[in-house]
């Protein structure tokens, strides 16, 4: 059965129900003020593109965000994968393929390099997510937190 969503581009009236998917994905209560303005930059960001998945009753049930940057070691734009999350009770739907299909015609308009994303590694239904759609196991990453 094919599930029809709408995808259309993040607006700031979406503001509280992408801090609602946001919080569903990390598992905690976000601080308001502070989600606000890196939302605000968010959408003030030529080179950052978000998404969200509009469902059959007008609630958001899914949001993807990219940001782009110039890398010198890839010769060009590179966008990553902030943030995608597809509601819990709207998953397996093909929802989150479709976020990710529908930022495609924007990063070629843009000539982007290439598409990455980071996955804790404790998400292995992702990491298969992402593989499912065509994302290479490339890379490792490292962090230092402050």
């Amino acid at each position: 059965m094919i599930y029809e969503v709408q995808i259309r581009p993040t607006t700031f009236a979406d503001e509280k129900e992408v801090l609602g998917l946001i919080e569903e994905l990390e598992n905690r209560v976000f601080d308001c003020g502070i989600f606000a303005g890196i939302f605000k930059s968010y959408l003030e960001d030529p080179l950052t593109l978000m998404k969200v998945a509009v469902a059959e009753d007008d609630r958001i049930c899914g949001f993807i965000s990219s940001k782009g940057q110039p890398l010198l070691h890839h010769e060009g734009l590179v966008f990553e994968i902030q943030e995608l999350i597809v509601t819990s009770d709207h998953q397996g739907r093909g929802i989150g393929k479709k976020l990710i299909e529908s930022l495609k015609p924007e990063l070629s308009r843009l000539g982007a390099k290439s598409l990455e994303v980071t996955s804790n590694k404790r998400r292995k239904e992702a990491h298969a997510f992402y593989q499912s759609v065509g994302f290479l196991n490339s890379h490792e990453k490292f962090t230092i937190y402050f």
